[in-house]
């Protein structure tokens, strides 16, 4: 017997199971979840490499094809594209949608792994991740002063120090980036004839920069009484303390 003839034959019991659809999919309707970005999980591996000064031919010859003809050996590889820049390399991998992301990275990192041999020796790590939109920013904030004797750099120290963390320790806040904001930084300029003299090269400055501009523990002293922590102050804090660096580093040749 069909179910046609169970209808003709029980007109009030088909009555009840078209009412009870109608019902529980009203109810269901109104209950389901729509979301504009729902969480998905693209089936798409980024593969980040630099190499500090290297051309964009050699980028692509040298590191970008390696590693393409390494992964597109992957299971489920539906599309590779690349971007070469100076010292900078995108790899993107596309898979198949029925493709398990998380596997398909284990299996690209390995296969690059395999093929780092075959890299510049000097290059850094490559860095391999998978593609999540939930990563991009929801809400950008704009600061600004209406009082000139605000300067970017006084803004730059407030939303560093101050507004970060009290953006950061907003309830459902996952990551705060700063766009415009430039961390403090030294600019050194060599001169050639004075570096000829004292038969110096632009390595020895910054080796000396690196190994003198230091703070290291200077350990414990101790007294009868009670214990201190010694320090010692090696870091320079302004460009005349970075030129001392220099002219110790002098006496000392």
């Amino acid at each position: 017997m069909t179910l046609s003839d169970i209808s003709i034959k029980n007109p009030v019991f088909a009555w009840m199971i078209m009412a009870a659809l109608i019902i529980f999919g009203a109810i269901s309707f109104n209950r389901m979840g729509v979301s504009q970005m729902p969480d998905v999980d693209f089936p798409v591996v980024n593969i980040s490499v630099t190499d500090q000064g290297a051309a964009p031919e050699v980028m692509e010859s040298d590191i970008v094809n390696v590693i393409e003809d390494s992964v597109m050996t992957v299971e489920g590889v539906k599309h590779v594209s690349s971007n070469c820049l100076e010292g900078l390399a995108n790899i993107s991998v596309e898979f198949d949608l029925n493709r398990n992301i998380d596997a398909a990275l284990q299996e690209v990192e390995t296969k690059v792994a395999q093929a780092q041999k075959l890299l510049p020796t000097e290059m850094d790590p490559p860095i391999v991740t998978k593609t999540n939109p939930e990563d991009n920013p929801i809400l950008w904030l704009a600061l600004y002063s209406t009082d000139p004797k605000v300067t970017l750099r006084d803004m730059m120290i407030y939303v560093s120090d101050s507004l970060k963390d009290r953006i950061s320790s907003v309830s459902g806040v996952g990551d705060v980036r700063l766009g415009g904001y430039l961390d403090p930084n030294m600019r050194v300029w060599v001169d050639n004839r004075k570096l000829n003299n004292y038969q110096l090269t632009v390595n020895d400055v910054i080796n000396t920069i690196q190994t003198e501009n230091v703070e290291l523990p200077s350990g414990f002293l101790e007294t009868p009484t009670k214990d201190s922590l010694v320090r010692t102050k090696g870091e320079a804090g302004d460009a005349a303390e970075f030129g001392q660096l220099a002219i110790n580093a002098r006496g000392g040749l």
